[in-house]
């Protein structure tokens, strides 16, 4: 009987580790990857590109360039969508994050959620049209700037997820 108490002792935190980790593991991620390609986020229910642009092409982009990338990425379906597009103000400035630090380009800290892939450019290009000037967000310092429209930057792309428009209505007796 003393060979046994040592043992179920033994046994004991194990179990309630892994209890512990299991009520962790189920709390709901804000970020879930979606494939190889594609992260999905729970708050704003957008699909983005896992890569920017210069993670997946190793160059930058102007403006026009960064609109062609999505239109490139919709001809072949990525993550099986073909409604890729730049992110409006609102959108790119959700995934900015203060508490998190992502390491980017040269080493640049950019305030992105780590389930983004390290060694993303620090500014992206959004959609938004103001002559020839084009709005890009600034990763690093949470600001967007208005900068000319053939200056070199990266784009993360993004989609919006589709709401069914029809529910079936209650009814009440």
């Amino acid at each position: 009987m003393t060979e046994e108490l040592p043992q179920e002792t033994e046994k004991s935190p194990v179990k309630h580790t892994e209890q512990s980790l299991s009520k962790k593991d189920d709390k709901p991620k804000r970020f879930v990857e979606k494939g190889r390609d594609v992260i999905f986020d729970n708050k704003t229910r957008l699909y983005w590109l896992k890569k920017d642009s210069w993670q997946d092409k190793g160059k930058f982009f102007n403006w026009h360039e960064a609109v062609e990338f999505a239109d490139r990425k919709n001809l072949r379906k990525i993550g099986g969508f073909d409604d890729w597009r730049l992110p409006n103000i609102d959108e790119v400035t959700s995934l900015f994050d203060e508490s998190c630090e992502n390491p980017g380009k040269g080493g640049v800290p950019l305030h992105l959620d780590p389930v983004f892939p390290e060694g993303a450019f620090k500014t992206a290009w959004i959609a938004g049209d103001t002559s020839t000037r084009r709005p890009r967000f600034d990763y690093s310092e949470g600001k967007v700037v208005s900068v000319e429209e053939y200056s070199f930057g990266s784009v993360r792309i993004c989609r919006k997820d589709k709401v069914s428009r029809y529910q079936s209505p209650t009814r009440r007796k």
